[in-house]
């Protein structure tokens, strides 16, 4: 056989391997969020699935030597199963939705990603087989052909990541994948006058056709989706719908990211605070003249960015998703004069040279909070932003008590570790329903004079848990080394249940493909 022509299968091999562990992450993202569980749960699966092919690739290769019709059929296959993950993706993630999320995810990818990782693990160890005319030459074959197999995933990843994924979502990318996989050894078959492989075209085109027909049977709430976009920091989609706030329904607009609310703007009353948060911070910023500087890691919709206009802040804004300022401007009313920095914010704090009085992380994503900015070493670089008199604001997780707290008290004794005085101010609710603001300045506050009327009923201090509330005796504080991922992992995978038992599912119906 043509070694070149081998060489090129194997290239497209690899390359649909790294697409389809992306596309296959991405596709749970909407369901089960993007927590460590998730990306374990992806990454596990895709090695399982590659271990199961290179095996079983091995036993075919053995038994039916020198048969290229073999590798063909194998890649056909793979394909084939990697042009229907769009749909098998989505009947079964709806019906593990309410599973653990641990489990929700493995046995959806068990589904509609493991099956074509499987075949495409077959692929190597057959073309190797038909490279070896001679043993001598095996150890060169099998080190070329994984070579040429790894640098079209090196490709791939790239491509995906930084271009297709976010241009063109993931439903597309995954039937054209499956096509490319599949029409050089179609075509290889009927050079060898095994004419039945022309008929696998036609479900492939059945559906690459479907792509469109699920657009345009997307009803209702296709009509009232504004904006919908993937990209690798998620699924982000701009939709007019009712919510139900309080004891009413509200006509919203809401920013959905990997089918969580991000941002909601009441259509009759724009100034309405869905989120408790986005009233309360803006408060604390209050004990600086108006004018002066604030930073702001992480806007969404910018709620926050015009809460703090009003109070008269000179904000500087830093979002890691370029997304979000077209989307801030064209669908919440953001002015399209404020100045938006897309950068990583651990990055932006080692960077800049500014001091800021006001510091506010607001930096979710979905139900994930960024670890690396709240380790030792990620506070004291937004310490060294600090004025001397300024304030640290971290809108985090409502959870406090047992497991799912842990993590709120390790970012407290962090923050305690980087020469921070702290204070605890709550959102009202319940642990799942509130949000945990931790405050932290390099000298000690007295909030008793917030300007609470109107805002807050009561005393201020109503709202902070006082310190000998927060037991730290088992936490631990957080390092770039050490940043303890499984205990932010308990508190979003519980949330993110929590969620999909309410809104996740009937989020997933306002799409545009």
């Amino acid at each position: 056989m043509n070694r070149k022509y081998l060489f090129l299968l194997s290239f497209l091999e690899g390359s649909a391997v790294m697409a389809c562990e992306l596309i296959g992450a991405k596709m749970l993202a909407p369901y089960f969020g993007t927590s460590l569980y998730v990306w374990a749960a992806a990454l596990g699966l895709t090695l399982g699935g590659l271990m199961t092919g290179y095996f079983t690739g091995g036993l075919l290769s053995k038994k039916y030597q020198n048969r290229p019709s073999l590798l063909y059929w194998i890649m056909i296959a793979a394909g084939f199963f990697t042009a229907l993950m769009p749909y098998t993706s989505e009947w079964i993630m709806q019906s593990t939705l309410g599973w653990t999320l641990q489990w929700g995810a493995v046995f959806s990818l068990l589904i509609f990603m493991f099956p074509p990782l499987v075949f495409m693990g077959m692929v190597s160890p057959v073309i190797i087989n038909l490279l070896n005319t001679e043993v001598k030459g095996a150890g060169s074959s099998a080190g070329t052909v994984y070579a040429i197999s790894t640098l079209g995933g090196i490709i791939t990843t790239f491509l995906f990541g930084f271009y297709i994924i976010p241009q063109l979502g993931i439903n597309y990318p995954a039937v054209v994948t499956g096509i490319l996989l599949s029409v050089l050894p179609i075509l290889s078959l009927l050079r060898l006058k095994i004419y039945p492989a022309a008929g696998v075209l036609l479900p492939l085109l059945i559906s690459l056709v479907g792509m469109q027909w699920k657009i345009d049977a997307g009803g209702a709430e296709a009509a009232q989706t504004l904006y919908h976009s993937e990209g690798v920091l998620g699924q982000v989609k701009v939709a007019d719908l009712p919510l139900a706030a309080g004891d009413r329904t509200i006509p919203a607009r809401a920013l959905i990211v990997n089918n969580t609310l991000q941002t909601v703007m009441n259509l009759e009353d724009p100034t309405y605070d869905f989120w408790q948060y986005t009233k309360y911070i803006p408060l604390f910023t209050t004990i600086y003249p108006q004018g002066s500087k604030a930073l702001l890691l992480g806007m969404g919709g910018g709620t926050l960015v015009s809460r703090l206009h009003q109070r008269g802040m000179n904000l500087d804004v830093v979002e890691i998703d370029g997304r979000m300022k077209e989307i801030a401007v064209n669908y919440f009313g953001m002015s399209p004069d404020q100045e938006v920095t897309i950068d990583d914010a651990r990055h932006f704090l080692k960077t800049s040279k500014e001091k800021y009085p006001v510091i506010i992380y607001d930096t979710f994503i979905s139900e994930s909070a960024p670890e690396h900015i709240l380790t030792l070493e990620g506070l004291a670089d937004a310490h060294k932003r600090l004025t001397d008199d300024g304030v640290l604001l971290i809108n985090f997780y409502g959870y406090l008590e047992g497991n799912r707290g842990a993590i709120t008290r390790c970012v407290y004794k962090t923050l305690q570790a980087a020469g921070f005085h702290v204070d605890l101010f709550t959102t009202p609710g319940s642990e799942q329903e509130r949000n945990i603001l931790l405050i932290g300045s390099p000298e000690e506050k007295n909030w008793s004079d917030l300007p609470v009327a109107g805002v807050l009923p009561g005393d201020p201090y109503d709202y902070f848990i006082p310190s000998n509330f927060v037991d730290t005796t088992t936490a631990k504080v957080l390092t770039d080394k050490a940043p303890q991922l499984e205990m932010y992992a308990r508190a979003s995978a519980d949330w993110r249940k929590l969620y999909n038992q309410s809104y996740t599912l009937f989020f997933s119906h306002y799409r545009k493909y």
